[in-house]
């Protein structure tokens, strides 16, 4: 069964859970440690994202093993950098993908709109062919 690699800047939610079961056969899911978790969510804008991306290849290569799933959404030449790094490399790199639902309410003169995400599904980032 492989084991899914979770690099998010939160947990997975019990709906995400069990699509990796049912979808993707997966019951094991990897958050890497702490401060490569903490990297991740703050990549400075204006450093090279050499280091963050080196740190997550490590934590890959030392823990991951071909067919693993590799969940990976964040700042964009990061992420286009390891999606790269797990397609040559024998993982399965996905995304989620949801649902905007738009919530409205009104006091007096004031409205106030909160956005909630849903989850729909995983998908597979893929070449194009």
């Amino acid at each position: 069964m492989p084991r899914t690699f979770c690099l998010l800047n939160h947990v997975l939610t019990q709906k995400q859970l069990a699509e990796l079961g049912e979808k993707f056969n997966s019951i094991e899911v990897v958050y890497p440690e702490k401060n490569l978790a903490e990297l991740w969510a703050q990549i400075p804008p204006e450093k090279s994202n050499e280091e963050v991306v080196g740190s997550v290849v490590s934590w890959l290569k030392g823990e991951s093993a071909p067919g693993d799933l590799f969940i990976i959404q964040g700042e964009f030449g990061s992420t286009f950098t390891l999606v790269d790094f797990a397609l040559k490399n024998g993982l399965v790199p996905l995304y989620a993908t949801t649902r905007r639902v738009a919530k409205e309410s009104r006091s007096g003169e004031t409205v106030r709109r909160e956005y909630v995400f849903e989850h729909v599904c995983f998908k597979k980032y893929q070449y194009f062919e």
